[in-house]
């Protein structure tokens, strides 16, 4: 991701002034002084760029996945001092299925079951993905008595309230989730097809231009800017 938002950037003619990897023990944040930084990498590098840009006044978008309930009271309480906003997942096709999925949780009946699919390649390090899990979260706030249920083994009987999250690995697949609304004598599917990295970059840079212009503290969602 770290180098397709570099590449992205110059097609955009922005300005990349300093780029971190896992080698570098010092940032030099002071003399580049970036209008934003942009996190794609771990969550112990989120937390440690999070508490030298709460120092600089500096915002943060964070596209980093498999934070612990601990990263996130950390990132909390940083956001008490400058913007910072996470999402899972920057593409606006998944933006717009979240939309759809909370639409369809909260107009069809609640005996329509619900299920979750997401697939993505070999190497991806968490699992279920952010976006799978930030989905479940969407249909929990409208079905307050649903349980997520993470993967199914021996016997498994569908109990009524449970949404079930699977996930997939294999190949180079880049990202695909699908959602599932089950009924008597019929089935809604909302789904979302990632076939290029590059457009995560892309909308992670499309958000940046917006957000970097916000100037009061607290944690933001996507939704909140687009």
């Amino acid at each position: 991701m770290g180098r397709l938002i570099i590449k992205v950037a110059d097609e955009l003619g922005h300005e990349i002034v300093s780029k971190i990897n896992r080698s570098v023990a010092e940032y030099d944040f002071i003399s580049t002084k970036p209008d934003i930084c942009m996190d794609f990498s771990a969550p112990a590098g989120t937390v440690k760029l999070c508490t030298i840009a709460a120092e600089l006044k500096i915002p943060v978008l964070v596209g980093t996945t498999g934070l612990t309930d601990e990263d996130l009271h950390k990132i909390k309480n940083f956001a008490k001092s400058i913007p910072i906003l996470i999402s899972s997942n920057f593409s606006v096709g998944v933006h717009v299925l979240r939309k759809l999925v909370r639409e369809a949780a909260k107009r069809l009946p609640d005996d329509f079951d619900v299920e979750i699919m997401e697939k993505h390649h070999a190497h991806k390090k968490d699992a279920p993905s952010g976006t799978a899990l930030s989905i479940l979260g969407d249909i929990k706030s409208i079905r307050k008595d649903s349980v997520g249920l993470f993967g199914r083994h021996g016997k498994s009987e569908y109990k009524s309230g449970n949404i079930g999250v699977h996930a997939v690995r294999g190949g180079d697949v880049v990202g695909e989730h699908d959602v599932y609304f089950f009924g008597q004598g019929e089935r809604l599917e909302i789904a979302h097809r990632a076939t290029n990295r590059e457009i995560f970059a892309r909308g992670a840079l499309f958000v940046a231009e917006k957000f970097y212009k916000i100037d009061i503290p607290k944690l933001y969602n996507l939704e909140e800017i687009l």
